[in-house]
């Protein structure tokens, strides 16, 4: 698990003046907490960790020298000034479920059978700390024409472990056959149909 350092806020100081120094804010909550302990984070340091790390990831938040287990809950970003403005974690707790959601990643797409057509991309469910998962892969290349994957058909849904909140019945992926054969084949069918006119046109001029 990442650590990430971050110092508690002086809620004196704006967020504004924060961002101007590089800086911005965020927060950890949690059952064993006695209040929501706010945060001042390096807005490179959490650009960095987001290169590899998303909503629902864990993360050792250390504040002033103290560790807390935490996982990203929410995360905002300034599109226009391009730069994170909050970010907010959850303290997990050991016993206490939580819920939470991870990404669906396809692993060896250039073997794929088929083209692939993508459903959902993420799967939420409910869990124990220990059991949380930061990603669901799916080798895709074991999967024939005409599949289709749904979240029952995941391991993650058959793992008891886990309470799926994404309805098992919404499409993961379909494999269908890949666009340019079926491309060649209709032009074909034109070449063949086009080839047909003239020869019914001249079988009828013999007639007359």
């Amino acid at each position: 698990m990442e650590t990430l350092q971050a110092q508690k806020r002086d809620l004196s100081v704006k967020a504004k003046k924060l961002r101007r120094e590089g800086l911005m804010t965020g927060s950890i909550s949690g059952r064993d907490l006695k209040e929501s302990i706010s945060l001042v984070l390096s807005q490179k340091d959490v650009a960095r960790l987001m290169q590899d790390h998303h909503v629902g990831s864990q993360v050792n938040v250390k504040v002033d020298g103290e560790d807390h287990r935490t996982m990203i809950k929410s995360l905002n970003f300034n599109g226009l000034a391009h730069q994170y403005i909050d970010i907010t974690f959850q303290e997990l707790v050991k016993g206490e479920k939580i819920k939470t959601s991870a990404p669906i990643v396809f692993e060896h797409e250039d073997q794929a059978q088929g083209f692939l057509t993508r459903g959902i991309e993420e799967v939420k469910f409910e869990t124990y700390p220990r059991d949380l998962v930061d990603e669901i892969k799916i080798d895709v290349s074991k999967y024939p024409v005409e599949s289709s994957i749904t979240v029952g058909d995941l391991d993650i849904a058959k793992n008891t472990v886990f309470t799926i909140l994404t309805p098992l019945t919404d499409i993961v992926l379909h494999v269908a056959a890949h666009r340019h054969v079926k491309a060649e084949e209709t032009e074909a069918a034109e070449t063949a149909d086009a080839a047909a006119v003239p020869a019914t046109a001249q079988a009828s001029n013999d007639k007359q």
